[in-house]
């Protein structure tokens, strides 16, 4: 990264603030937090080109703080406030989580109501943190008055906090109403009613694991999962969910892959969500073979991906120059062989230069009933344009025309197609940033879609 960032400077490309902050947030997430203030130093002695911004700021008293230097932070938190910068509820979230991990929680209420007089309110994200924190130090007079606040402004916890503070009020003997009043969708949820879960050896495993968590040593997590499985102790769904996706936040996607399978041993369904961050972690590291054993083992199972996941990963395995592993795991879908799977397949097969297999799959697309929209018809088109093959992408965009005179007089669309034009921007192999909670904006049209495409899409082939 520092490596890119210097060819920009040779380059005479000025990085801006924003640059300059995503750099520093990777270097200390990578544990080098020295060369993070060296490229924050670096940004303050360019003020006249660079000028550090309030989430610049934010994000660097966040890595001072969380590599234990509390008076640089400190330093930085004044600086900030003497450029004039007006502190954000991120930036109080950042303060309020320093003082709560140094067990200083009345200093954190006073924060809190420090920021409200300045006129910014508490947010669900800081809420959430304070009342975790609370919860696992045994604090529950600074989180009753937490809890108030959020009933007066109608914010309510995650599932996974609201259990953990269910817990710490029980460990101390108090009620647990004005918990139940601001979380009224989980007010008679509780602890899981499986008597399994009342065991007393259950919840000395439970709470090992928990403990285990937030410590992050993946290690004995992963040696307690598999020393588990044999035996089917069950754990709920949201903690095994939990901690695939933290193993894979931290690099430790074995302790992930371990509690998938003792999952499906067990027979607990997961958050969508693990799934997709277990999957996403061995794209990203180009283990192919093990992304379609977990896709397998999934379907198999009867798990169903759905849909968008299923499009996503054929999309990033053929952007990848996978494309062979892309119509494997197409060829184990079984609910989700629609338009919006099939296109992405045609996408995959232009991608390796397969022109012939993509027209096959678009006639056994339509000999299978399933009819194509005009996303389909983008990707065919522009396809058979990268391959110097006019006169028949003439002949689909003929085709295309005429099927959208008769939308047009029709005057309805289908939902599979509405969900297969939002999804289209995913089929270009330069979206690599891919946030699978984000739809294409209702004001692209095709035409502006595929104009980035071309101007793109040669570099993307020449990789592949």
């Amino acid at each position: 990264m520092m490596r890119l960032l210097a060819e920009m400077l040779r380059a005479g490309v000025d990085p801006d603030a924003a640059t300059f902050t995503t750099v520093m947030h990777w270097l200390a997430h990578a544990g080098d937090v020295d060369a993070a203030m060296r490229v924050w130093e670096e940004m303050r002695a360019r003020k006249g080109k660079c000028r550090p911004t309030l989430v610049s700021y934010t994000a660097c008293v966040k890595i001072l703080f969380d590599a234990g230097r509390p008076a640089e932070a400190r330093e930085v938190f004044q600086e900030m406030v003497a450029e004039g910068l007006r502190p954000s509820c991120k930036t109080y979230t950042v303060l309020i989580e320093h003082l709560a991990n140094v067990g200083k929680f009345e200093a954190t209420m006073e924060i809190m109501d420090k920021m409200q007089e300045a006129g910014v309110e508490p947010d669900k994200a800081l809420c959430n943190i304070l009342v975790q924190k609370c919860s696992r130090a045994g604090e529950t007079s600074v989180m009753t008055r937490i809890l108030q606040y959020m009933k007066e402004n109608f914010i309510v916890l995650r599932r996974p906090i609201f259990l953990e503070a269910l817990e710490a009020l029980k460990a101390n003997g108090e009620s647990d109403n004005l918990l139940r009043e601001v979380n009224p969708h989980l007010a008679f949820e509780g602890i899981e009613c499986d008597p399994a879960f009342t065991d007393l050896g259950y919840i000395t495993v439970r709470s090992t694991i928990l403990y285990l968590l937030a410590s992050r040593n993946w290690s004995a997590v992963e040696h307690m999962i598999n020393e588990m499985t044999p035996k089917n102790i069950k754990v709920e769904s949201h903690i095994l969910s939990d901690i695939i996706q933290a193993s894979c936040a931290n690099c430790r996607p074995s302790c992930g892959l371990a509690v998938l399978r003792y999952s499906l041993r067990i027979g607990n369904g997961l958050d969508r969500s693990a799934y997709g961050s277990l999957l996403g972690h061995y794209i990203r590291n180009g283990s192919f073979d093990l992304v379609f054993e977990i896709v397998e083992i999934l379907i198999k199972s009867g798990c169903n991906l759905g849909t968008y996941l299923s499009s996503i990963l054929i999309i990033k395995l053929a952007c990848a120059g996978h494309s062979s592993t892309a119509v494997r795991i197409f060829g184990l879908l079984t609910t989700d062989k629609n338009v919006v799977t099939y296109t992405a397949l045609m996408s995959a097969y232009f991608q390796d230069g397969k022109v012939d297999k993509a027209l096959q799959l678009f006639s056994q697309m339509s000999a299978n009933g399933v009819f194509a929209c005009p996303g389909t018809y983008e990707v065919l088109i522009h396809g058979l344009q990268m391959a110097g093959r006019k006169q028949e992408s003439e002949h689909y965009r003929r085709e295309r025309m005429e099927m959208q005179w008769h939308l047009q007089y029709r005057n309805e669309h289908s939902p599979e197609d509405s969900l297969s034009e939002s999804f289209q921007h995913l089929l270009l192999p330069e979206h690599d940033d891919i946030d699978t909670q984000d739809c294409c904006p209702k004001d692209v049209t095709h035409n502006e879609v595929w104009t980035v495409h071309s101007t793109t899409s040669k570099g993307a082939h020449g990789e592949d």
